[in-house]
């Protein structure tokens, strides 16, 4: 077994300083490149988007830069687990970020509040409901099964009017489509919006992207290369 040598410990401090300074910048980046892009008014704040103290827990990857704050963040916590079990409530990545949607710093860019509606890009759409073995072409006029091997709770007054009176339900045999699915689902604090499906031409539909896979690669890279040079000496 290959012992590390001061060297190496003096190479370890020169990496963890790097990747520290690619995090600030990595995040001065991202602050600088979303003011960029939206508005300075988010709905549930009614001011720009800001780092939110207290931290974020449920939707945590807007730690950095968030339009809602901790009261909002409880509020979208106890509304999923309205509907998912405990053991589910992180196998869903793209619903759980629909839910978070009033917490990205550019949704107000995504939404019409005159018309009331969300634009969702046609990507994330499949990605979130195309997760199953559907053969159609169009997966999102048919039921997915995506939910099923968790199956839903029945508390949201939305879905008690909907299934009378059943206290669990299997989501593929409830919803015909993904927009009869989001009738019944709402998007915490916009529950009178309806979700418009829309393609990507432009920077106008949500797709859940926030300037954070090129810090992810060289997170990945950085810590590669000093493995390498580390266990190669």
């Amino acid at each position: 077994m290959k012992y590390i040598n001061y060297k190496n410990l003096n190479l370890i401090f020169t990496i963890f300083i790097l990747i520290k300074i690619n995090i600030i910048s990595t995040k001065n980046t991202t602050k600088a490149n979303t003011k960029t892009q939206k508005s300075d008014r988010c709905t549930l704040t009614k001011k720009g988007s800001q780092d939110p103290f207290p931290s974020l827990s449920k939707c945590y990857k807007y730690n950095n830069e968030a339009c809602c704050m901790s009261v909002h963040d409880d509020y979208i916590n106890d509304y999923i687990e309205s509907i998912l079990s405990s053991s589910c409530i992180r196998k869903y990545p793209e619903f759980e970020n629909l839910m978070c949607f009033g917490c990205h710093p550019l949704e107000s860019n995504y939404i019409d509040t005159d018309k009331k509606i969300i634009r969702v890009c046609k990507s994330f759409a499949e990605s979130l409901w195309n997760n199953s073995e559907s053969e159609n072409i169009n997966t999102l006029d048919y039921p997915t099964t995506i939910f099923d091997n968790c199956g839903f709770k029945v508390e949201l007054d939305s879905l008690i009017e909907k299934t009378n009176g059943s206290l669990y339900i299997i989501p593929s045999e409830e919803f015909l489509n993904f927009s009869d699915f989001f009738e019944y689902i709402k998007i915490p604090f916009y529950e009178d919006f309806k979700i418009v499906i829309q393609e990507e031409t432009n920077d106008t539909c949500y797709n859940n992207s926030f300037n954070i896979k090129s810090s992810l690669l060289s997170y990945i890279f950085i810590l590669i290369f000093s493995f390498l040079i580390i266990f190669k000496r």
